[in-house]
């Protein structure tokens, strides 16, 4: 039964989207507290649940950007700059519009871990298209 959830994308994707949310909204109310409790609290939850839905989406995302090439310089490049694109700009347009005072320091672990996420995630499609 853990083996077919394991290899269930919706399971996958919802277990990383709760893993997101407690962690990067987590980061963002400690980087945020000298601020205010108020700010803290309105930080982490704006960081929160912008990480559980765009970690939700981007597996999928990123598999239908894979599939639209199938040369392997352009599956890799595609999948990985567009994504990596659209984390570091709705990220920051997020906060930016939440009034998050610190910004960068908020955004900077999601930025290097989704980077790393979608560089695996875009490895590992390699993988699963090569049997």
């Amino acid at each position: 039964m853990f083996d077919l959830l394991r290899r269930s994308k919706l399971f996958r994707s919802l277990m990383a989207a709760t893993a997101g949310f407690t962690f990067y909204g987590g980061w963002a109310f400690l980087i945020n507290h000298d601020h205010g409790l108020m700010v803290a609290l309105k930080a982490g939850a704006t960081q929160g649940s912008y990480s559980f839905i765009l970690t939700l989406c981007l597996s999928f995302f990123m598999e239908w950007l894979f599939q639209i090439s199938n040369q392997p310089k352009w599956q890799f490049s595609l999948t990985l700059f567009t994504t990596c694109g659209l984390i570091y700009t709705t990220s920051w347009g997020v906060n930016a519009l939440a009034g998050t005072p610190e910004i960068l320091l908020t955004i900077l672990p999601g930025a290097i871990i989704s980077s790393l996420y979608t560089l695996s995630y875009t490895l590992a499609l390699f993988k699963l298209q090569r049997g």
